[in-house]
């Protein structure tokens, strides 16, 4: 999910990705609902599938299930301005006993909060810009250690959207972070 509005930006991408392969005409529709998917659906992490797989032990349709559940609206739950999480169960193997996925609209603060135990995240889409102002893109792992804190930024363009894989943490401001569907 990218922030957009759905079929008008659907459309507007589609018809810039003619205009500029120079193509007399439009390929046929099958060939532009892959095209969508491989950019703005569930196929767009295809070259992320392992990185996810290891970090959340999932794997075939289990993977496949979550990856989907990033294009669908109603399974977010807001937690901040611009702040949406789902849980998700892990595999077995997981080393994190908590799993989630993590959604910022651009420009949007994750709140400072304390790691209780360590934490791996997996950057999927966006920019995330950490405290000391560094930039994670897509593909990025970042490493928190037990006892940490921090908050991070989503930048500007696309929705951040991360996995992560925690042992719990503790808001700084309780207030700042209220999980409401």
């Amino acid at each position: 999910m990218n922030g957009g509005d759905g079929d008008d930006d659907d459309d507007e991408l589609f018809a810039a990705w003619v205009e500029a392969s120079g193509l007399e005409e439009a390929p046929p529709t099958r060939a532009r609902a892959r095209l969508l998917d491989a950019v703005d659906g569930s196929g767009r992490f295809a070259l992320m599938l392992e990185a996810i797989h290891r970090l959340t032990d999932l794997a075939g349709d289990a993977l496949a299930a979550l990856l989907r559940r990033l294009d669908e609206p109603g399974g977010w739950i807001e937690g901040a301005p611009g702040v949406h999480y789902f849980h998700f169960s892990p595999g077995p193997a997981a080393a994190a006993p908590e799993a989630g996925i993590v959604r910022l609209r651009p420009g949007a603060t994750f709140p400072r909060h304390r790691h209780i135990g360590d934490e791996v995240s997996l950057i999927l889409d966006g920019v995330l810009i950490d405290d000391a102002g560094r930039r994670h893109g897509p593909g990025s792992v970042i490493p928190s250690a037990a006892g940490s804190e921090h908050a991070y930024t989503a930048g500007t363009g696309r929705d951040l959207v991360i996995v992560s894989m925690h042992g719990g943490i503790a808001f700084s401001d309780p207030a700042s972070f209220q999980l409401r569907r």
